[in-house]
């Protein structure tokens, strides 16, 4: 099973037609969607995406796009009820790890439900001045405190922590439900060979606890529709040139993901009566 993990919905596509006619193109099987729309970006926002998905079931995984700092607890059990299989947190009002957003984690924690934080350097709109923006907030340290403290909650960090890869890569070493994907330019500034140095613990049992960083890594577009085959190859070539054997691939693709996603025989389905 191939997930993308990192897909914004279109507002050129708003039903998702485009995007899973390019997915079967390449051969993914499932999208991880989400909307921005009314918040930094123009565009679709959870309504839509959710309709996408309702249109595409066995194609588009919904994630609602959540405020931190904006919305209250009850939207994350609202968002749950509504069909939204996790979350997308984009620009918070203060750093990730300000003690005002633990209930918001704790309820996250409860339905079992990945959490997706965007990391590191946030793209410059001309239309977000209206915006409390500030990259710093966003920086991969802030999530050590919270995956100690929410050692249940299933987290996913974007673009490795662009440009804190090795703050991000040393948190990977030591937490186990914490996930990376490699979208955005990280794959066009650095080469494979980057990626496969600050993951070094690979042939090192005792100093990576038994954890193999390539179970922690998860495949992730970000573009529009005709620029996915280009991060397509460029996973490829990662893949490749670190000669990453089946079993690494196959997580990284998309074991990974539908583990925390619960699409695995046997996988732990969350409580959702809340």
């Amino acid at each position: 099973m191939i997930i993308d993990t990192h897909v914004h919905l279109s507002g050129d596509d708003v039903n998702g037609d485009a995007l899973v006619k390019e997915a079967d193109r390449l051969g993914i099987d499932k999208l991880v969607v989400f909307g921005t729309g009314g918040f930094y970006y123009d565009g679709p926002g959870n309504d839509e995406c959710l309709a996408a998905a309702s249109r595409h079931p066995d194609r588009i995984i919904p994630f609602a796009h959540l405020r931190l700092g904006y919305d209250d607890p009850i939207e994350i059990d609202k968002c749950v009820r509504k069909g939204f299989k996790g979350f997308k947190v984009l620009a918070p009002s203060a750093n990730l790890n300000d003690r005002t957003y633990w209930s918001i984690y704790q309820r996250i924690q409860y339905y079992r439900v990945p959490v997706l934080f965007h990391l590191g350097i946030l793209a410059v709109r001309r239309q977000q001045y209206m915006y409390d923006i500030d990259t710093s907030r966003m920086n991969p340290i802030y999530l050590d405190s919270i995956l100690r403290a929410f050692p249940d909650l299933i987290v996913w960090g974007a673009h490795f922590g662009n440009p804190w890869y090795e703050q991000a890569a040393m948190l990977a070493r030591w937490h186990n439900n914490l996930y990376f994907d490699l979208s955005g330019s990280s794959l066009k500034a650095k080469p494979p060979e980057f990626f496969g140095n600050l993951l070094w613990w690979k042939d090192n049992e005792q100093y990576g606890h038994g954890n193999n960083p390539w179970h922690g890594m998860l495949f992730g577009t970000d573009v529009s529709i005709n620029m996915m085959e280009d991060v397509w190859n460029d996973y490829q070539r990662l893949m490749d040139t670190l000669k990453l054997d089946d079993d690494e691939r196959r997580a990284l693709m998309g074991e990974n993901a539908a583990r925390c996603l619960g699409l695995l025989p046997n996988d732990a389905q969350g409580d959702t009566d809340a």
